[in-house]
């Protein structure tokens, strides 16, 4: 019978090691792992670490030239010249009503008066890198930015287990939803004067990597170490390519006299012992008896490899926030034309992704401007009044010339409108039209003056010769043919 027992229990230990997944096992190299309790990311980032985090982030967008390329090319290729809406409510009137009201409200919509909308939308999608999230304060005409870092329990008050009311300055209820957010001033480096804002009246906006999240990370969290070794590589390498294309000369001599003993002990280079601690290139150092020099040898240093390895650390960067390393660096004419084609198509993807993420937010916020206009009576209550379509920055291309083809194209399959097509430019579709309209007007003027007739004002637009295309017969039919007309593909009939 024991015999029995034991060998059940080895088939049992047998099965758990040839059955089951192996990201749950443990061996030497990788004992510690699965081994830590399964909680929020607002417990993960206590209110301590999260300060230290953003604390780091920031001094690395003040003094890191990649973390600054990737700062810039958030705002300037997300945000572009503004998303801006678009209002569909089936009235051109009140239409037009509202994209005057909005154009108004977007100079100036925040309390400091110092952002446009198109300042103050980079600022919220700039704000996911550092300090893992932001929000708006709804207030009565305008609205109150308010970065992560002005938001924390109040009174001191720390975030130990799930069930807590308060969650890293959120205060929550036993089902989960946001109640109220506690914001202060940030002051000193202290968050000072705390007060509660309904959830009502505030817009959050992070990028959510749990369904139970009610904070941001900051996207450069688990990046920061790659960044300092970065940092650390290239430091040391400057000191190798400084020590190699220096020059210093060091005299040694026997029974130096005090002068010289005092005088390299007040040398601006040295420290308060009076050790010879730095060379400067260009200079003659003099040794004390019994001092002796040895020279650290570079040994081809800078190492010329090393550039592949820090390109390889920042493509790890680059993956972590979307942005691909000939974008942070500038160098993507580096490759082939296709190759540079799939890596815009490639970071068009994140762009997008994170201009979906903007106009969700931008949409609350357009619904409350527009219910304070109509409360305020500056804009009549419409069935469609919320309907609106937000028109964002098109991406940059590579050529030029396929990008011309390919939207004259989207445009005739109705794929794209006039809007999108000239989105890059910072117009509208009823801008470009009216201009169009403005020179055709003006062409037939000149045509007019210089002519005798407004006949010739298509050969000032487009001074190129034209051609249909067809069959034989379709072309050479003879059909009667109204007076002073002309008869064109498709027998449509024009004057």
């Amino acid at each position: 019978m024991s015999n029995k027992k034991g060998f059940l229990k080895r088939a049992r230990i047998a099965a758990r090691y040839a059955f089951g997944y192996d990201a749950a096992k443990n061996t030497r190299n990788r004992k510690n792992r699965g081994n830590s309790p399964i909680r929020s990311e607002d417990i993960e980032l206590s209110q301590y670490e999260r300060d230290r985090v953003v604390s780091a982030c920031l001094d690395f967008k003040r003094n890191n030239p990649v973390v600054a390329s990737i700062s810039r090319l958030r705002k300037m290729d997300v945000v572009g010249k503004g998303i801006i809406p678009q209002p569909m409510t089936g009235d051109d009137a009140i239409d037009a009503l509202i994209e005057s009201k909005w154009a108004a409200f977007s100079e100036s919509p925040e309390i400091t008066g110092q952002m446009d909308m198109r300042e103050l939308q980079q600022q919220i999608v700039d704000a996911t890198l550092f300090y893992g999230d932001c929000g708006l304060v709804i207030g009565d005409g305008k609205v109150e930015f308010v970065d992560g870092s002005r938001i924390q329990n109040p009174n001191g008050q720390s975030t130990s287990k799930e069930t807590d009311a308060w969650q890293q300055g959120v205060r929550v209820s036993p089902s989960g939803k946001p109640l109220s957010y506690s914001i202060g001033r940030r002051v000193s480096g202290t968050v000072k004067d705390q007060r509660n804002v309904s959830a009502q009246n505030y817009i959050p906006f992070f990028i959510r990597s749990t369904p139970t999240q009610y904070r941001g990370i900051p996207e450069l969290a688990p990046v920061l170490n790659t960044l300092q070794d970065c940092d650390e590589y290239d430091r040391i390498e400057m000191i190798a390519a400084k020590v190699s294309a220096s020059l210093s000369v060091v005299i040694k001599r026997e029974g130096a006299s005090d002068w010289e003993v005092a005088s390299r002990m007040d040398a601006e280079d040295q420290d308060g012992g009076g050790n010879l601690e730095q060379f400067e290139p260009g200079r003659f150092h003099y040794a004390e008896p019994g001092e002796d020099i040895s020279v650290i040898s570079s040994n081809g240093r800078p190492n010329v490899d090393g550039i592949q390895w820090v390109n390889y650390l920042l493509r790890k960067v680059g993956s972590s926030v979307g942005i691909p390393l000939e974008f942070m660096l500038m160098e993507i004419g580096g490759s082939s034309f296709s190759a540079s084609q799939g890596v815009v198509l490639q970071y068009q993807q994140t762009v997008e992704s994170y201009q979906n993420s903007l106009i969700r937010m931008m949409g609350r916020l357009y619904r409350r401007w527009l219910l304070q206009q109509v409360a305020a009576g500056e804009i009549p209550s419409s069935e469609h009044l919320m309907r609106v379509r937000w028109q964002r920055p098109s991406f940059r291309w590579i050529n030029q010339s396929a990008q011309v083809k390919a939207d004259m194209e989207y445009y005739r399959a109705g794929a794209k409108s006039l809007d999108d097509i000239v989105a890059p430019f910072g117009y509208t579709a009823d801008e470009v039209l009216l201009r169009k309209a403005q020179n055709i007007k003006h062409a037939m003027d000149i045509s007019e003056n210089v002519f005798g007739s407004t006949d010739q004002w298509r050969e000032l637009i487009n001074p190129f010769q034209t051609s249909i295309s067809g069959s034989y017969g379709e072309i050479s039919q003879e059909d009667e043919v109204p007076e002073d007309d002309v008869k064109t593909e498709g027998n449509i009939w024009l004057k």
